[in-house]
């Protein structure tokens, strides 16, 4: 979907047009605000309750170039799920090497799943506006599952080079297996931001998460070294 392309005369275009399907430039100063105030109005409000009016506002910037940018609120809000889930992304993807066997794999989905959790809680009003919002908007929920699937298709891979290799016994197809545990990890930690009950602490969530993974993966038994 292609934002409208509003161009006034005291505020140029300079860039091409954004929308939720392209990665968000971080050099875009306008841009960058819109995201900041976005951001910041969320810590304040429900997003319901937020205007285009308001986060124009509050950027500094007038509600035509806000619609060069977005077609609707819900395109902004995508675009800060997108930054967060692709940081997200860069810490899950060193759990999911596919060039050299992890002697210790559930260490490392315990200690990147502390540091995704972390991050998680730190645009905690972003990740909570975005999982509620879904539901009623096709767009949003479009990007949602969308970005979810980029933990999947890596995560399918490493499932299956592992069964390859030997180390990983077959079971359940990889693809199924792989989006049941990546849906059910976002599931927890969507609680955990919630604070819902029984609250768990963050620690023992994390290695619970990475030992579901594992146990998951690897049928109970510690992984052992590659058949070559």
């Amino acid at each position: 979907m292609a934002a409208r392309r509003t161009d006034t005369p005291e505020e140029p275009a300079q860039a091409a047009p954004r929308s939720w399907s392209r990665p968000a430039s971080r050099g875009d100063r306008r841009l960058e605000a819109l995201l900041s105030a976005a951001e910041t109005l969320l810590t304040e409000k429900p997003f319901a309750e937020i205007s285009v009016g308001e986060v124009a506002a509050k950027a500094g910037i007038s509600r035509p170039t806000f619609y060069f940018y977005f077609d609707t609120k819900h395109s902004l809000l995508a675009a800060l799920l997108e930054r967060v889930m692709q940081d997200k992304l860069e810490i899950a993807l060193r759990g999911f090497g596919t060039t050299e066997a992890d002697p210790t794999p559930q260490r490392t989905f315990e200690a990147n799943y502390a540091e995704i959790l972390a991050l998680w809680r730190e645009h905690a009003p972003v990740v909570l506006a975005a999982s509620d919002a879904m539901g009623a908007d096709a767009e949003l929920r479009s990007v949602y599952t969308g970005l979810l699937n980029l933990f999947i298709e890596p995560a399918t891979a490493w499932i299956e080079h592992e069964r390859a290799t030997g180390r990983a016994p077959e079971g359940t197809p990889a693809g199924t297996l792989a989006t049941t545990l990546v849906w059910m990890s976002e599931r927890n930690l969507y609680a955990a931001l919630l604070g819902m009950e029984p609250r768990i602490p963050d620690d023992q969530r994390v290695a619970a998460l990475a030992e579901v993974w594992i146990r998951s993966v690897f049928g109970g038994r510690a992984p052992g070294p590659a058949v070559t």
